[in-house]
Order: structure tokens, then sequence, then C-alpha cells
């Protein structure tokens, strides 16, 4: 019966808080902010993942007139041989590859969110071969001991079952080659202020594949400042790759995303969440021409 139960335990913590095992929080031991997130990036690297960019997003939203948001950077990161292999069969991980690590003060001390990545591998490891499946366990294997060797806690990485809803939402586009709709795609995006951070072109061969890092400062701020735990998926990931002669693209599921956090957020912060899925939609029909 205890084997049963400890077996279900992550069903039925999912089922009452899915914000206490999606997200793994560190408290770091250095107290002073930037000294913090400098022992992030040494940490990963220590482990050999590869930094590749820090967002400085308090910076960047303190510039916009909010002297008081919390002291919150992403450090992004974490990209491994056979990265392409594995997001061009299962998409959805381009949620967790590369990673992201979110830095932040709250509460007087420095914190360090991920993502577990254990939500995105449970439900599209059947698409994976077994040493394709290991490696993404690696990378996050050397993200969690890099943080805990600068943490005083050590958190557990739960197990999760398999989602029945999909994690991502995927369109289908016809009539366009891949370099003429990444472009129009861009610009639409950039037109309604999702802007385009970089593009991460992840196959640059057929099938290509790349990936858009989108920022919107706006939505940013609201939502960051009382759920902190969000920037694990920032910047917001937007995938588009060639599949039988025609373009697939997606980003994360929005609408399930309120409907696992709505709790979490309030009536403001709920309609942020509507209104970036909104405005990616508009972008994407215009993009299509539609």
């Amino acid at each position: 019966m205890l084997k049963l139960f400890l077996l279900l335990l992550p069903l039925f913590t999912f089922a009452m808080d899915p914000m206490r095992v999606m997200y793994i929080t560190y408290e770091l031991k250095e107290k002073d902010f930037k000294a913090g997130v400098e022992a992030v990036r040494k940490g990963m690297e220590a482990q050999g993942l590869k930094v590749l960019r820090t967002l400085t997003i308090s910076d960047a939203i303190r510039a916009r007139g909010n002297q008081s948001f919390r002291n919150y950077y992403v450090v992004f990161g974490c990209e491994f041989e056979g990265m392409d292999n594995v997001l061009l069969k299962a998409p959805a991980l381009s949620n967790v590859a590369p990673c992201s690590v979110a830095v932040y003060e709250d509460k007087g001390k420095v914190r360090a969110t991920v993502v577990n990545h254990n939500l995105f591998l449970a439900k599209y490891r059947n698409r994976l071969t077994t040493s394709e499946s290991k490696g993404v366990d690696d990378v996050y294997r050397k993200l969690h001991k890099a943080l805990a060797n600068i943490s005083t806690n050590k958190p557990k990485v739960p197990k999760l079952p398999p989602m029945k809803e999909e994690l991502v939402r995927e369109d289908m586009v016809e009539n366009l080659d891949f370099e003429t709709f990444k472009t129009l795609y861009k610009t639409s995006l950039d037109g309604v202020n999702m802007n385009i951070l970089d593009i991460m072109d992840i196959r640059k061969e057929s099938p290509k594949f790349s990936v858009f890092l989108a920022c919107n400062l706006s939505y940013g701020e609201a939502i960051l400042k009382d759920v902190p735990q969000f920037g694990t998926l920032a910047p917001c990931r937007l995938y588009l790759h060639e599949k039988d002669g025609k373009i697939v693209t997606g980003y994360i599921n929005i609408p399930l995303l309120l409907k696992m956090y709505g709790k979490h957020l309030g009536k403001e912060n709920a309609e942020v969440f509507r209104k970036a899925d909104q405005d990616i939609r508009q972008a994407l029909r215009e993009a299509k021409g539609e």
C-alpha cells in the first residue's frame, strides 16, 4: 500500500498545486543579487552547460519607469549535442531546451527557479530514442547539480505522469517557403510587440528548424511581479520547422497554463496571458496572409 501511495503521490500533488511540481526553486547562498546571477552562470559552466545569454529583465523594466520592480534576470543556455534531432522529433521540448534559469530577489533572498523538464519529457518521451531522452535528462541533472552546489536547499525534482492535453499549440502553414514565412512571422510578431530578441536556427539544412525568442516587457512586468516562476519559460519560444513539404509552427499552450495556474493569477494577470495568446494568433494570421 505504501509503495502504491508513493507512486501516486506526484499525481495527487500535481492535482493539488501544479505550481509546486512544475517549478523547482533553489535558495542561493549568495545574498547579493548580481553575485547570485554570476554564481549561477559559473555553476552552469562548471557542469559543461554553456550560457548563451543573460536577460536583464529588471533593468529593462526599470528603464521603462517602474523603479520598484524586483531584481530579475534570466540565465539562458544548456545547448547540447543532438538537440537539433530532439527538437525536430518533439518540438514542444523547445520550451526546456535550451534551458532558462530565473534568478530573482524574493522576500530578502536570492532564488533561482527552473522548470521541471519532466512535465514535457513525460508527454513527448515516446517520440525520442532512449539515448535522446537520456540526453535531455542528463542536461537537467547537471543543471540541478550546478544549482544545488550554490544553494542552501536541495529540492526534489518530481516525476510526473504525461498530461492528456498538448503542451503546445501548433498550426500548419502551406504555400509559403520556410525563409519567406520566417521573415513574415518575425515582422508580424514585432508588429504586435512580441519583440524578437533572437532567432535560433537549430537546423539550417532541410528539414529546417528555427526558434524565435520573443519578449514583451509589458506582459513580463505584470506577470513576473506576482508569479516570478513563469520566467523559466522566458524568453517565449515560438518554433517553426519543415515537415512533409509544409511548415509547422507552435508555442506554449497558453490556455492550458491559465487552466493549470489560474488560482495563482489575479484577474488582470490572467487577462495578460489571454492578450499574449491573442497577439501571437494575430501575428500568425498576418504572416499566413489570412
